[in-house]
């Protein structure tokens, strides 16, 4: 969340020639069609790896394996790691220990036999904020940089590694247009970054999202045939988002529009009477009246537009983030009880219909478990991936035909790289704790690591944090997930 391209013949045939070369080389990997059919529903890692600088810095701990793996037992089959690059990142080149960082939970949620997502996220707005002729050649430069980089280290990934260009695309109701253009030149450069890194990424699915993530803006000024020219068909999707309306799913505070501007606290049939009607779904505050009722019907129009526009023409849908904030200490009592069911039936429309028009809901969630939250997978209080709200679960298990929940754990996928390679980062404990000499590698014995040569102890912000020479305590390092470096090695290490 958070806030035409022209090519000469000779370069559009350069680039040609060169991509088939990767293409004719690697593996072919299933169409967005196919990838579609495995995804399900879905859920953000929110208010986490996006984080300008810090991946904890809105209140969230780093992912952990119980949570990737709670996420997957409650029936998600995708999950969308939103993610921050550039300020991890310096001349354009991205901090290799954070790039670490990333990828450890990327292999959490692969070896949770999750379909991931990862993409390149709000991050001060560097890529978003600035749909401007005048930043145009800068952002697209870095765009080209960090895809390239981030591309490489994922290449050999399989098919269920998704990448998706940008978050939400900031345009303005007075040049949209004209803002669009200018995103799909950073798109392009996105298609063309990926599929020039060569392995999977060759027929890898990629995600284009629409101006402002909005349903209304995407399905007017980038229609299919506006979409990114690829070397391969069939392996782009599309992403939007849905909040809609405002009022009702994010706004918190009263705004003056012209008028007096409420937050909506109540969806559906059960509304508000008298002076509370301000806060009713569908309230006019310009007409100082109620007017059409928020339901379900305005749900299907965004979603059904999708599905004519993208959908049926071939091009699959994501739902990037959909939500609506809880008003649990805003509301109490009866008035908290009406909100809570008006909201759960919101989660429902949107989640049958989301199915009806075959696009994949991916609910956002921050972690946040006060006032206005979103939170349905516990991570900021204990115990860590237990479900934090069992009525939303519910009503997303029952809208894809899953029965009652319950966690009977999962089985991870080891084999999720090119060749059938496990992932290059393994845990310490793997390692063969106790072994008296060591002649490669890292091992940990104890609350030591041990090497044949230097060792690098980074955290995952990609800060390093303890060097030493064949062996190096881990006494008073405070407790979190690192990764250590040396003799040829990546091992994650978790110190409690």
């Amino acid at each position: 969340m958070l806030k035409s391209r022209f090519r000469t013949a000779a370069q559009a045939a350069s680039f040609s020639v060169a991509s088939l070369a990767v293409l004719a080389n690697a593996e072919t990997l299933p169409t967005a069609g196919e990838m579609f059919n495995k995804m399900g529903f879905g859920i953000n890692i929110g208010n986490t790896m996006e984080v300008p600088g810090n991946p904890t810095g809105w209140g969230n701990k780093f992912p952990t394996e119980a949570y990737i793996d709670s996420v997957k037992a409650a029936g998600f089959s995708t999950i969308r790691i939103p993610c921050a690059w550039d300020s991890h990142a310096k001349d354009g080149v991205i901090n290799e220990s954070w790039m670490d960082s990333v990828q450890t939970v990327v292999d959490m949620c692969m070896r949770a036999g999750l379909v991931t997502v990862l993409n390149i996220h709000w991050d001060g707005g560097w890529l978003e904020e600035n749909l401007k002729d005048e930043k145009k050649d800068e952002v697209n430069a870095k765009q080209k940089s960090y895809w390239t980089q981030i591309a490489t280290r994922f290449k050999d990934y399989n098919e269920n590694l998704l990448f998706a260009s940008a978050n939400e695309p900031a345009t303005t109701d007075d040049n949209y247009r004209h803002e669009t253009e200018i995103l799909m030149v950073y798109h392009q450069t996105f298609v063309d970054a990926v599929r020039a890194t060569g392995g999977n990424n060759a027929s890898r699915t990629l995600v284009i999202q629409g101006p402002s993530t909005s349903i209304d803006r995407t399905t007017e000024v980038m229609p299919v045939s506006k979409l990114p020219k690829d070397v391969i068909e069939n392996r782009l999707m599309v992403e939007v988002h849905f909040y809609d309306p405002y009022t009702y799913t994010l706004m918190n505070d009263i705004a003056d529009w012209g008028a007096q501007v409420y937050p909506q606290y109540y969806w559906g049939d059960d509304l508000a009477t008298g002076a509370d009607i301000v806060h009713n779904c569908g309230y006019n505050a310009w007409a100082g009246a109620m007017g059409d009722k928020c339901t379900s019907a305005q749900i299907q129009e965004q979603f059904g537009k999708m599905k004519t526009n993208f959908v049926d023409k071939g091009v699959p849908v994501i739902i990037g983030e959909f939500g609506a904030n809880d008003r649990v200490g805003v509301l109490t009592g009866d008035n908290y009880a009406k909100h809570r069911k008006g909201r759960l039936a919101y989660y429902d429309a949107v989640m049958k219909l989301a199915k009806q028009n075959k696009v994949v809901p991916i609910a956002w969630d921050t972690g946040h478990e006060g006032e206005n939250n979103m939170t349905i997978i516990r991570r900021q209080s204990a115990p860590d991936g237990s479900v934090f709200d069992m009525d939303v679960l519910k009503i997303m298990r029952s809208a894809y035909g899953l029965g009652d929940y319950v966690n009977n754990g999962i089985t991870h996928v080891e084999n999720f790289k090119a060749g059938g390679e496990t992932t290059g980062i393994v845990n310490g404990a793997q390692l063969g704790e106790g072994l008296a000499r060591v002649t490669s590698g890292i091992v940990r014995v104890g609350n030591r690591l041990e090497s044949a040569g230097e060792i690098r102890l980074f955290n995952l912000n990609g800060t390093l944090v303890r060097t030493a020479i064949n062996g190096m305590s881990l006494e008073n390092i405070p407790h979190g997930i690192y990764i250590a470096k040396g003799a040829g090695a990546l091992v994650r290490v978790d110190i409690r």
